[in-house]
């Protein structure tokens, strides 16, 4: 029988476990927490209170891999949301056009999306959640890895186990890491011979805070709304997105010293110095549900670069790649696992391990993975190097340095220029690659638009 064991009950993992379960004869999903059939927050996801957004891209690769993913979230009262419609962006350079396009998904908070794709991968026959146990180690050697070692984690309130319980071992085919951005993987990996990848960092400090609202009576003209200013001048911005059940999900974000509060009137003093008042208006005379707050760093470790890599294991979502979630990329990025995850077990070598149950070179698939993930990385750290005193600024390279200030352009134009602003929401949303942002009418407008701002017309 073979048995693929995914570490962690994460997006990531979820879609791991679903893509295996189409060869595999058993996927085992191992969760440190103990999880209900609620959409609650997990305890090891503290950041899912905060804005979580489902970009159409992420939006297309789940709906393919659970065709019941968009009703299941209908029927929880998730709003569907046209991005280029139904979403208000402005920027310094004023509001930006809306249309009608193609771009649409749904807002609904992290925990029903969550919840949502666990109830429907565990509906698979072969695949199996063992909650309230963690990995606390590798089976195997710097060559193969073939299983892990579990502890269980005693439920709140009992006695805790004796220390030094003898952990349990379970091996299996394949192993995929997908604990987040607290993965024990380098620790482990060091612990059986391979060498530790190298890590990329770029961290600007920036902060954010979170409070859920209930919506208040009113009409408004849009279902979520983006106000953010420049860096490095500006670093102030904010978020509202509409949830299921009749929240507004409102997140506000700053870096360095210049972090949001989350008391009420310091959080409402916050909002109102945006560089637009609608976001303080629009939550006035809205009733604050929760308060909370984050840290938000890009980490990406290079298992890609390692020249020995253990055959029979993988990384995946944030335990690879953990992308700054003020940018919502995050679940998209994992969806967007699942197809590549896919084409690697289809693949002729990895289906010749598959028939004779040899464990895997996973080499190829660690490079697949980083491949997938180099765009929303790119994206996402070439807007954090901005910032004055951001850590790790000079990785994002002479590359991520020329689309800050094309893409600085772009942003300027787009709040005058409809085709401009589709093809930045288009990237945005990850439904087409940075190459669509030098469309050659697009590459025209943003030429004549900073030669006219240097000859004293801004913005235009």
């Amino acid at each position: 029988m073979t048995r693929a064991i995914v570490v962690g009950a994460s997006i990531a993992g979820l879609v791991a476990a679903r893509v295996l379960s189409d060869r595999l004869d058993e996927v085992v999903v191992v969760e440190r927490d103990r999880l209900s059939d609620d959409a609650d927050v997990r305890p090891g996801v503290p950041q899912a209170v905060h804005v979580h957004v489902l970009l159409r891209r992420g939006y297309v690769e789940l709906t393919r891999l659970f065709p019941a993913f968009d009703e299941r979230l209908a029927n929880a009262g998730a709003p569907a949301i046209d991005w280029s419609r139904d979403a208000q962006w402005i920027t310094p350079a004023g509001q930006a056009p809306r249309f009608p396009s193609t771009l649409r998904s749904r807002t609904a908070s992290r925990a029903l999306i969550e919840a949502t794709i666990r109830a429907l991968t565990l509906e698979r026959a072969n695949v199996r959640l063992l909650d309230g146990h963690e990995a606390v180690g590798l089976i195997g050697d710097a060559r193969t890895i073939s299983g892990v070692r579990l502890r269980p984690r005693p439920v709140a309130g009992s006695t805790p186990e004796p220390a030094g319980d003898t952990p349990t071992n379970l091996e299996g085919w394949l192993v995929v890491d997908a604990s987040g951005r607290g993965s024990r993987t380098p620790a482990d990996l060091g612990a059986v011979g391979v060498q530790e990848p190298q890590e990329t960092v770029i961290d600007a400090a920036l902060r954010y805070a979170t409070r859920i609202y209930r919506i208040p009576p009113g009409s408004r003209d849009w279902k979520g709304l983006l106000v953010r200013d420049r860096p490095p001048s500006g670093t102030r911005g904010g978020g509202v997105f509409e949830l299921e059940g009749g929240r507004w999900v409102v997140t506000l974000g700053g870096a360095g010293v210049d972090q949001p509060p989350t008391d009420e009137a310091g959080f409402h003093d916050f909002a109102r110095s945006l560089i637009s008042p609608i976001l303080a208006d629009a939550i006035r005379d809205a009733e604050p549900l929760t308060p909370g707050w984050a840290r938000t760093a890009n980490r990406w470790r290079h298992v890609e670069r390692l020249p020995d890599w253990p055959a029979g294991f993988a990384l995946a979502g944030d335990a690879m790649c953990a992308l700054n979630p003020v940018y919502g990329q995050g679940m998209s990025v994992a969806a967007m696992e699942g197809p590549v995850l896919a084409g690697w077990l289809n693949s002729a070598s990895t289906a010749r391990a598959l028939a004779s149950d040899s464990p895997p070179a996973t080499t190829d698939l660690m490079r697949r993975l980083a491949r997938a993930a180099r765009l929303p990385w790119l994206l996402a750290t070439a807007e954090d190097a901005r910032i004055e005193g951001v850590q790790g600024a000079s990785e994002a390279g002479r590359l991520g340095s020329i689309l800050q200030r094309y893409v600085d352009e772009i942003q300027l134009n787009a709040a005058r220029d409809r085709r401009t602003m589709r093809r930045f929401t288009e990237v945005s949303q990850l439904v087409r690659g940075p190459i669509a942002l030098f469309d050659p009418l697009v590459l025209w407008r943003v030429a004549t638009g900073l030669a006219r701002r240097r000859m004293g017309r801004p913005f235009a």
